[in-house]
């Protein structure tokens, strides 16, 4: 790329719009379907976990986007990509807690005083139970994807800091002691 094409954000505002494009790139939503077709999703069988990932296109894409940025801009996209993975991961021990450890904790007491009350509820109410168990499983489900990409994303900016020469110091994400 030549200079005059070279992305060096100015402002703080430059490197959130590079920010936004780049997370355009691994949307939460396409993760399932990606499974079935991807190069990196059907590169988890065997050894390499990476070349296949290499293929991916979200990697390409974002080898395109990154081609040209600055190292200085590059490491600032870096650390909002960690602070966005730690925060993935927190949200999504939340989530966990919340929608699955403690309801389902509830239930076991409750079935165990009460337990031919509970059954009595649940041939009642069949619908009702049913749909609250979709809705306690698609929650933590939608976490679990955001923060696979989250992942993915580091992954990939990984990737790029290998490529460019500039190896991740550690097997860590930035931020993950």
């Amino acid at each position: 790329m030549a200079d005059k094409d070279r992305v060096v954000p100015e402002t703080a505002a430059e490197l959130w719009d590079l920010w936004r494009r780049l997370k355009r790139n691994f949307p939460a939503w396409s993760l399932l379907p990606s499974g079935l077709y991807t190069p990196g999703a059907w590169g988890y069988i065997g050894v390499d976990f990476i070349s296949g990932f290499r293929r991916n296109k979200s990697t390409q894409q974002t080898f395109d986007l990154l081609d040209g940025v600055d190292d200085k801009t590059f490491d600032a996209l870096y650390a909002l990509a960690g602070l966005n993975g730690r925060r993935q991961d927190q949200m999504l021990k939340a989530v966990v807690i919340g929608y699955l450890t403690l309801p389902l904790s509830i239930i076991a007491v409750v079935a165990d005083i009460e337990g031919d009350s509970v059954s009595a509820f649940i041939r009642e109410h069949s619908t009702t139970v049913y749909q609250i168990i979709a809705m306690v499983t698609l929650g933590p489900l939608t976490f679990l994807m955001s923060q696979w990409r989250s992942r993915q994303m580091i992954g990939v900016l990984d990737l790029i800091r290998i490529e460019r020469g500039r190896p991740v110091a550690s097997t860590q994400v930035p931020g993950d002691e």
